[in-house]
């Protein structure tokens, strides 16, 4: 069994599924198969067709995708333990202790 992802017109991710290899053409619509060179797919992504990547759903509009597909921020982390992206300041900022 392996995961496809149910590719819609304007190439965004509606549903992903299991299903056998030699069955998926039998089934109606555009499904692209998951694999390792393919990254995740999740509802909402995009698929790239040109690069056969899926990319997720871009976290903050300051955030730029990498050569690997994965989106970072402008200062060039994708995640900084114990702290947050503050986009209006466009950095990362400490929480806020109460």
């Amino acid at each position: 069994m392996s995961i496809y992802a149910k590719i819609n017109s304007e190439n965004i991710v509606e549903n992903t599924i299991e299903c056998e290899d030699n069955l998926i053409s039998t089934i109606v619509g555009n499904y692209v198969k998951v694999t390792e060179e393919t990254k995740q797919a999740s509802v909402g992504f995009t698929f790239d067709p040109e690069a056969v990547k899926f990319i997720s759903i871009k976290p903050f509009e300051s955030w730029i995708l990498n050569a690997s597909y994965d989106w970072e921020s402008p200062t060039g982390e994708k995640i900084v333990l114990g702290k947050f992206w503050d986009e209006e300041s466009q950095a990362w900022v400490s929480h806020p202790t109460e």
